[in-house]
Parts: structure tokens; sequence; C-alpha cells
């Protein structure tokens, strides 16, 4: 049986988070109990909004990209392979089992040009944003 590297820090995070969605939301979330979340990085650009997670060793079958309203939410599990060719582990640090990230997206984005790809353990999410309305523009007489 696998040993999750835990510490008492760990508790109080997750009492963190669950505190201050309960502050937001009214409940807890959906994502509260699960065993590890994957680090992600959040990048603002001109055009999009890029979520980068580190998802090494999670096969891209096992993931899911979902809209829920103005949430992007992103499941999954790493799981745990049992082959160690008949020898005892002596150390087990990388998390195992399933994990939810989820990122409240802002208005002005387009919900129809989100992409996603998984590439070298990485998954890069890109939301567009929508382009203003240019106020003024020349009309052609025909």
């Amino acid at each position: 049986m696998a040993k999750l590297h835990w510490t008492p820090w760990m508790a109080l995070t997750e009492m963190g988070n669950d505190a201050g969605r309960m502050a937001e939301h009214g409940t807890p979330g959906k994502d509260c109990g699960y065993a590890w979340q994957p680090v992600a990085d959040v990048v603002e650009t001109a055009d999009n909004f890029r979520v980068t997670l580190e998802l090494a060793g999670v096969a891209r079958e096992d993931v899911s990209v979902e809209l829920h309203g103005q949430r992007l939410v992103i499941q999954g599990e790493r799981r745990f392979e049992k082959d160690t060719g008949g020898g005892l582990f002596q150390m087990l640090e990388r998390c195992y089992g399933p994990f939810s990230r989820s990122f409240t997206l802002q208005k002005g984005l387009s919900r129809a040009g989100i992409t996603a790809v998984m590439k070298d353990g990485l998954l890069v999410v890109v939301v567009p944003k929508v382009r203003p309305e240019r106020l003024h523009r020349r009309i052609p007489i025909g």
C-alpha cells in the first residue's frame, strides 16, 4: 500500500481553502477531500489567459477539462503503478489518486475558443479574450 507524504501543514492549508470556498459560495466546494492538487501557473497576455498544470505521470485519457458556468474545472487521476519488480519501496513521495483544480474565469473571455493541449507532462489550457468591438469603422458605399 502506498504512503502519502503528509504533514500537518497540509491539513491547515486545506481547512483554509475550505473556509475560503464557504465564504465565497456558502458551501464547501466539490473538490474538497482530494489527495493532491497539481501545481498551476496562470498567465494573462493581451490576447488570452493561459493555465498550465504540472501533470507528470498522468495519462491524457485520465484528465477532463470542463466549463461550469464561470469556473474552469480540471479533474483527473494519477494512477499508482504497483509493479516494483519484486522490490520494496524505501521512499514514496509522489502523490497518487484523484485531483481537481478549478479557476474562476472573469468576464470578457471567449468560452467557445478554449483549447487544451497535453505534452511532456504539462497541460496547457488557453482561454482567449473577446476582442472589443470597434466603435469607429468605415462603411463602404456600394
